[in-house]
């Protein structure tokens, strides 16, 4: 069933942005799984990933429902953007949102209280937050959750998921949610991510990250199958397959990508690394370049790890992150 979910508010632009849902219903009941997308405009195979990912799914073979939100924040994906054009927000950094706050905000608060919030027995089971690296960016395909400190039973849930999607990297990241709490809304340090809105609706929860072309594309689509088998959703056994890399990262802020490897000019960029990369504290990540060809920064890996993503060859701008390693 594919239906146009209304966001709060009464003016105009907010009914011209309606969340775009999909429902599938199995012949038996079973828990319910929210599959959202499309918090960033621009990451468009995310979209299509989920479009994909629901055709795929069986009704005879399903127990309970599955969800998806099959773009969160229209306004930046019509304006071809990361962030809204109607407020110029990040949706991923503003839940759990304002009743009578900004459009993106109140997205945030619908998503926040119709989806998340919704009571027994249609209270979400778990949730997935699908997202790609976006246009510019190479990227592993990984599952990755927060940790979150005093809650070592949500935590292990989360883990265990992304273990159980098959997919090549598991990244978990330590949280503070009181951090989050008291962090302003919008600010890209925030935290106030969706999987933040999970905690607060006490619903375990993982964002998928991928790169399109590199096989991220198959790999979501195996990873939902995978992962129905383990909610209990689809009758089966989910044969061994261990990811590529599993990582924990400790310290709040630890999963803020933007934060890692930030160029302090503007410029030619030139990768050095590839993802998937084994390399040691100090090597050459790549170089940015001016438009003579002089090379105005080398940006060397701050730590032993993998390369989990690198920027493609483009112009970046002073603070774009260039390089990811875990």
């Amino acid at each position: 069933m594919d239906y146009e979910h209304a966001v709060v508010g009464d003016d105009a632009l907010t009914q011209q942005r309606g969340l775009p849902v999909t429902v599938v219903s199995g012949v038996e009941d079973g828990p319910v799984l929210l599959l959202i997308t499309g918090e960033h405009g621009n990451e468009y195979e995310s979209i299509i990933a989920l479009q994909e990912m629901l055709r795929a799914l069986d009704p005879t073979t399903l127990k309970g429902r599955v969800v998806g939100v099959n773009c969160c924040s229209v306004d930046s994906y019509l304006s071809r953007s990361r962030v809204a054009h109607a407020d110029g927000q990040n949706l991923a950094r503003v839940y759990p949102g304002k009743v009578d706050g900004t459009l993106t905000e109140r997205v945030a608060y619908t998503l926040q209280h119709d989806f998340l919030g919704q009571a027994l027995p249609h209270t979400p089971a778990f949730m997935v937050a699908l997202h790609t690296f976006g246009p510019t960016l190479l990227g592993a395909t990984l599952s990755g959750y927060n940790i979150y400190p005093g809650e070592p039973d949500l935590s292990t849930a989360q883990h265990e998921a992304s273990l159980q999607t098959g997919l090549p990297l598991v990244w978990g990241h330590e949280f503070d949610a009181g951090h989050a709490a008291a962090a302003a809304i919008g600010h890209e340090a925030s935290g106030r991510t969706a999987l933040y809105a999970a905690f607060l609706a006490g619903v375990p929860a993982v964002y998928w990250e991928t790169a399109w072309g590199m096989g991220g594309e198959v790999e979501y689509v195996s990873a939902l199958a995978r992962l129905l088998v383990h909610l209990g959703m689809v009758d089966g056994k989910n044969a061994p397959l261990e990811p590529r890399e599993i990582v924990e990262s400790m310290g709040h802020g630890a999963g803020l990508m933007s934060s890692h490897n930030q160029s302090p000019v503007s410029g030619l960029w030139r990768p050095a690394t590839a993802v998937w990369d084994r390399v040691t504290s100090g090597q050459l990540l790549g170089t940015v370049y001016d438009l003579y060809g002089n090379p105005l920064h080398e940006m060397r890996a701050q730590r032993d790890g993998v390369v989990i993503s690198v920027p493609k060859i483009q112009y970046i701008e002073q603070g774009t992150h260039c390089g990811i390693v875990l």
